[in-house]
């Protein structure tokens, strides 16, 4: 347990929930709202202001990466089967579909080992 860990699920995952300049403070509501955190928790993570974090906290912030770390891989998987629908049958995207399965299970135990 890490305030720096926490410190980079959360700043992962406000980077990647931004859609430009100016959605941060968007972005993080979104993902409070979402995960049930706190707007100011994510944020005094985000900009290195926390100096603990709880064990509950903790816990629930790399619950709510993995949640979407999860969402990234299903959106990754989707894209994957649009272009083999899209394209005719290469082992390009055969190989990535087999990768993106294997992380799919990465992450799923992952989230066993967290309950």
């Amino acid at each position: 347990m890490s305030t720096a860990v926490a410190s980079e699920y959360v700043r992962r995952m406000v980077e990647r929930e931004t859609s430009g300049n100016g959605d941060i403070d968007n972005a993080v509501r979104r993902l409070a709202r979402k995960y049930d955190l706190s707007f100011w928790q994510i944020m005094h993570l985000r900009a290195g202001r926390a100096k603990s974090i709880t064990i509950d906290a903790f816990t629930s912030i790399r619950r709510a990466y993995i949640d979407y770390c999860e969402a990234e891989v299903r959106a990754l998987q989707e894209e994957i089967k649009r272009d083999r629908e899209r394209y005719e049958e290469n082992h390009d995207l055969r190989d990535l579909e087999n990768e993106a399965q294997a992380l799919a299970e990465k992450v799923r135990l992952a989230r066993e080992r967290i309950g």
